[in-house]
């Protein structure tokens, strides 16, 4: 056999031994199915379930950002951009939330000196909201503007504390912290006291999460469990079988085995053909 030939019969040899390896679809453990799918219930707030997640739920099994914490009270609460807000209720169908700041349940003014901000990646602003500037420690003779609210927030080590509608800077103030709250109140700030602006302020506002829930639908509907993919960095479907993971379970699933493997069958000492072939393939005799 000269050069060429033994080449071409090397090359030929490599691809059918790779046609004959079976290689499975999916990398996903098939522990994924069993342990994903929860609904978290917490108080008044339950049947949630993908994106969000039980925090004590492993990360695969929500989206990045909508971790649930349910503490002693049956009090739902939820980080987002560092800031901890409490929930108030949810709407699935339109995909909002009505969330708080808890610093806020915790004083009539801010107690963390930051502004409320999103991740809009993950959620947005829904219609019906009006900021509310809080400006700390200002000079009392330099009140911002004539339509300001000046009081002392309950529970709080700051004094001469001015409301302003919108949102601004901390001019000669200390601080400023602003916060979004249901446009139907923020008319009647001015007219309000302590109490009453912590009612208002406790209302919270309503965010959107833009998370799309098609991917979900097709799982649900297919009998999967919706979970995230954190190499591929979006939503997965997990499965009873193989594949284990996937865009959705098929029909096949759940109707059929899995591929039993390919077994190799032992070499003859007395051919010296590759073992690679199963019985049924013909030898391919080249020219020398």
């Amino acid at each position: 056999m000269n050069s060429q030939s033994f080449y071409f019969f090397s090359l030929l040899t490599l691809f059918s031994c790779l046609i004959l390896i079976h290689v499975p679809q999916g990398s996903s453990n098939p522990e994924f199915y069993q342990t994903c799918g929860n609904t978290y219930s917490c108080g008044d707030i339950t049947g949630l379930s993908y994106p969000f997640r039980n925090v004590n739920d492993p990360p695969f099994c929500g989206y990045p950002g909508f971790e649930l914490n349910c503490n002693q009270d049956n009090i739902t609460t939820m980080v987002i951009n560092n800031i901890k807000h409490r929930i108030l209720d949810v709407h699935l169908t339109t995909q909002t939330i009505r969330i708080v700041r808890e610093d806020i349940m915790e004083s009539t003014c801010p107690v963390d000196l930051v502004n409320t901000t999103l991740d809009y990646s993950l959620f947005d602003y829904a219609a019906g909201y009006s900021n509310l500037t809080f400006l700390y420690n200002c000079p009392v003779s330099s009140s911002p503007a004539e339509t300001d609210v000046m009081m002392a927030c309950r529970s709080s080590k700051y004094h001469n504390v001015f409301i302003l509608p919108g949102a601004v800077g901390p001019g000669k103030c200390n601080a400023s912290v602003t916060v979004p709250v249901l446009q139907t109140s923020a008319a009647t700030v001015a007219s309000l006291n302590s109490s009453g602006l912590g009612q208002v302020l406790q209302q919270g506002f309503y965010i959107r999460w833009k998370i799309d829930s098609k991917a979900c639908s097709e799982c649900i509907d297919t009998k999967g469990k919706c979970g995230y993919d954190e190499f591929m960095k979006q939503t997965t479907c997990y499965c009873p079988g193989p594949p284990y993971e996937s865009a959705s379970c098929s029909v096949a699933t759940f109707g059929f085995s899995p591929p039993l493997p390919i077994s190799k069958p032992a070499p003859s000492p007395s051919s010296g053909k590759c073992s690679c072939f199963p019985k049924n393939y013909f030898w391919l005799n080249l020219p020398s």
